[in-house]
């Protein structure tokens, strides 16, 4: 049986790889070219609407803003489950999420070094 987020994908550190702007009451607002590629760059100042937009919901915006750099996902899965206590699931459903986020390009994922190497 594979049980997702195993320990690997949780000691990850994810950190933002495109921009964002505030949404409204506080959210965070995710701003992706239609094209990412370098190649075609050209093409985006031809469009009248380079950019997906996407709004993220309150619990969104905290699993963004907590993808630092720093933080592996389980910690990031931490931070959301203090800011909404209760949530059942919280470290599956961020972790579900930051996988999400991977898959979009939104984030990028690296492995920390090993300190004892």
């Amino acid at each position: 049986m594979n049980s997702f987020p195993d320990e690997a994908f949780l000691a990850v550190v994810p950190f933002q790889a495109l921009s964002s702007e505030p949404g409204e009451d506080g959210t965070v607002v995710l701003i992706r070219p239609k094209i990412l590629s370098k190649r075609w760059t050209w093409l985006l100042r031809m469009m009248k609407k380079p950019n997906y937009r996407v709004k993220l919901d309150a619990r969104g915006t905290a699993v963004w803003q907590a993808c630092d750099g720093v933080r592996t996902v389980a910690e990031v899965a931490q931070v959301v489950a203090e800011a909404f206590p209760g949530e059942p699931d919280a470290i599956h459903r961020t972790a579900l999420f930051i996988r999400e986020l991977a898959r979009g390009q939104f984030i990028n994922l690296f492995h920390r070094p090993d300190p004892l190497s």
